[in-house]
């Protein structure tokens, strides 16, 4: 099993591999009625199924870790050794599955493993090779595509005024695609307002020499503001820049993608039509998750934090309006943001506002960055962290065989971590790139990916179908607890990062409280504007899928202007020009889940969760239990530092250890007192930021919401 928190940007086909295993090793089989020889001894079958399933898992495994370290004239072969995989494993569990339906009519105790493994989709082998095939080439669209501009950025044309035509830049696009095929990219339909009834000169050659950027990381990094320079040596404002990247990008992969997910979506839907009752591949998805109504749930998720996210956007839309004063006349005080300006290429970053809202010295980003961590620093320090609670160290295998601090070899380097299955040895592997303008976040991910080594590990003597989280949501949410224990102001000052000082108490304007000051309100709207921003969007883009793949959405018609409905209307973001959401774009390709066919709603329950699970390890670690409600914790619950804790550390190891073999719902209540994913953590955790958004919103007399 392998896991990315991050956007994938490794190489085309890395992400094939979730895709194949999760349709062919979920089968319902067929319904049999006679009786096998053996079926008297239905444990001989468990253990049978754990034994090939592991060895299966070790194969693609395998073939996972070779396409994230491999070298581009490889991944052909690797993909056909993937189809062929996949078409073992549907014949495997297909009898597998069959025989496992006798047992079940003679009484036995393996009903859950028997569910995991044989709930969902049922491809058939033509359909999965062409599946592969397809995702195959809209990855590649995703992955390899570049957006290119003439290295002299094209001629200087000065307008009326004597300033720098913008016109120039999207008139001399040029897209890059996959195979070294070169063409003109026609951005016409989304140029600036004031070039309407230009026409711009297509040229009828390249020129000489282009600089070349591909989604992931150059747009990405551009957009959040690192290298903007590098777009025409500064002529433009940034707001000009930004915009040309964010619609370049767009105009670029969306397209091509459109039709082959249509027809991507038909296949999925026949898969989960043989399944279990399933009317499409969204209920297949849901299933996963083991939650009822699950889309009843992340509504009310969804609109119990809605108020503090719209508070933060009142705010920010302030910011944005005094920091691009050519933007603010169409921005309206009570309107959305156009979409460019709010930080990465999805909107889902906006802490580069935070010094405009809340001034302070201390920034963690550039205090990380100033501490000049190694990638063998950080990895350790995320091993120290664990280790601290009483987990294992990392084993010696992880140490020969992760990529840390090393591309991988032909591929773009992302944050992996990887379970390989091995037989007789503890392989778990990682791969950690770290970039030093983004320290913060290089941190995050190591901790993030050791989170998943360490439940693979803690999970790693259930037999093997059980031996994942007991949801990919909790999966997803452990490491981000633990780096929310790293991340206290106490944590930082014992890794040297923060002076102590600003731990005491102090005078401030911001709020009564005596317990914290300056450094807590700006550290907790530092993770706010990183943490809130992406959770609208984590819930639109699958509410987005879910609908198209169950037709209540015209795919054809209405499949751009539907997801700019969603965005608009949830998120209060809307696009640089109304021609945004033309039909024949299709923005939604701009995401690398979208073809890497990765569910995002994982991610958004996992942003619950996550202060769940710290807030129950806060209590053991204090209490030494969670489920007595009068233990009021005595600090602001972002103040609660685990390091260390054996008591928080011995709960955490006995509820991984079981892996998969129990419910959800089980594992939340012993971690939190609560069988149910709530909200209430997340928002107390961000109580005292929300009292001073809400001064700041009276004092500038700001509109929260928008019109829509």
């Amino acid at each position: 099993m392998i896991h990315k928190r991050q956007k994938s940007t490794s190489g085309p086909l890395l992400c094939l591999l979730p895709v194949l295993t999760v349709l062919v090793l979920q089968k319902l089989p067929s319904v049999v009625t006679e009786s096998p020889e053996n079926a008297t001894d239905p444990k001989a079958w468990f253990e049978r199924m754990n034994a090939e399933l592991h060895a299966l898992n070790r194969e693609a495994a395998q073939y996972g870790w070779d396409l994230s370290t491999q070298h581009q004239s490889r991944v052909e072969f690797t993909l056909e050794s993937m189809v062929q995989l996949a078409q073992r494993k549907s014949a495997w569990l297909q009898d597998t599955c069959d025989e496992g339906a006798l047992y079940r009519q003679h009484g036995w105790p393996y009903d859950r493993a028997y569910y995991l493994l044989c709930r969902g989709p049922r491809n058939t082998p033509e359909e999965l090779r062409e599946m592969a095939q397809l995702f195959s080439f809209i990855q590649r669209i995703y992955t390899e595509t570049e957006v290119c501009i003439p290295a002299n950025c094209g001629l200087h044309r000065p307008d009326d005024d004597g300033n720098e035509d913008a016109t120039i830049l999207w008139g001399n696009t040029f897209v890059q695609y996959p195979g070294l095929t070169m063409g003109h990219l026609d951005l016409t339909i989304v140029a600036p307002i004031f070039s309407q009834g230009l026409t711009p000169t297509v040229p009828t050659k390249l020129p000489h020499e282009l600089k070349c950027f591909s989604g992931e990381p150059d747009l990405e990094r551009l957009m959040l503001l690192d290298g903007i320079d590098h777009v025409c040596s500064g002529r433009f404002p940034d707001e000009t820049v930004l915009r040309w990247a964010w619609e370049s990008w767009r105009m670029a992969v969306g397209p091509p993608m459109r039709q082959p997910y249509g027809r991507l979506i038909e296949l999925m839907n026949r898969g989960c039509m043989r399944g279990a009752n399933h009317r499409d591949v969204g209920e297949c998805w849901r299933e996963e998750l083991e939650i009822p109504e699950l889309r009843i749930l992340v509504d009310r998720l969804w609109h119990e934090v809605k108020p503090f996210y719209q508070k933060l956007h009142a705010v920010v839309r302030h910011v944005v309006r005094e920091k691009y004063p050519t933007e603010a006349s169409s921005i309206d005080t009570d309107g959305l943001i156009p979409a460019h300006l709010l930080g990465g290429m999805w909107s889902h970053s906006w802490t580069g506002y935070r010094h405009d809202i809340i001034p302070h010295s201390i920034n963690i980003d550039q205090t990380l960055g100033r501490a000049n961590w190694t990638s063998m620093d950080l990895v350790r320090r995320a091993e120290d962290l664990y280790a601290s609670l009483g987990f294992s160290r990392m084993t010696d295998e992880f140490w020969k065989h992760s990529l840390i601090g090393r591309g991988a070899s032909g591929g773009k380097c992302h944050g992996t971590a990887a379970n390989m299955f091995a037989d007789g040895a503890d392989d778990y592997r990682m791969i950690v790139c770290p970039r030093s303008e983004a320290a913060g976040h290089d941190f995050y991910v190591t901790v993030h990916e050791m989170g998943h080594i360490v439940y693979y590990m803690e999970a790693s003597k259930q037999p093997t179908i059980f031996s994942d989280g007991t949801t990919a949501a909790f999966q997803e949410a452990l490491g981000d607890s633990i780096y929310l224990g790293a991340v206290t102001p106490q944590h930082l000052v014992r890794l040297g990062l923060l002076d102590s000082k600003h731990m005491a108490p102090e005078a401030t304007d911001f709020g009564a409280s005596s317990m914290i000051n300056t450094f807590d309100y700006a550290f907790l709207l530092h993770m706010a504007l990183g943490k809130f921003p992406t959770m609208p969007f984590e819930y639109l883009m699958d509410q987005y899928r879910w609908d198209v793949f169950d037709g209540s959405v015209d795919y054809a018609q209405d499949a751009n202007s539907y997801f700019w409905f969603l965005l608009e209307r949830q998120q209060g973001i809307r696009p640089p020009s109304s021609v945004n959401s033309r039909r024949e774009l299709f923005d939604a390709a701009s995401v690398y889940h979208l073809s890497d066919n990765t569910p995002f709603v994982r991610y958004f329950l996992a942003s619950f969760l996550s202060y769940q699970i710290y807030e129950g390890l806060c209590r053991s670690a204090l209490f030494g239990t969670v489920s007595n409600p009068t233990n009021e914790i005595p600090m602001p619950l972002h103040r609660c530092d685990l390091y260390g804790s054996k008591k928080a550390g011995k709960l955490l190891r006995k509820l991984l250890a079981l892996g998969a073999s129990v419910h959800w719902t089980d594992v939340l209540e012993e971690l939190t007192g609560d069988v149910e994913i709530s909200a209430k953590s997340l928002l107390k955790y961000y109580q005292p930021l929300d009292e001073f958004l809400d001064r700041f919103i009276a004092r500038h007399r700001l509109i929260v919401g928008w019109e829509h």
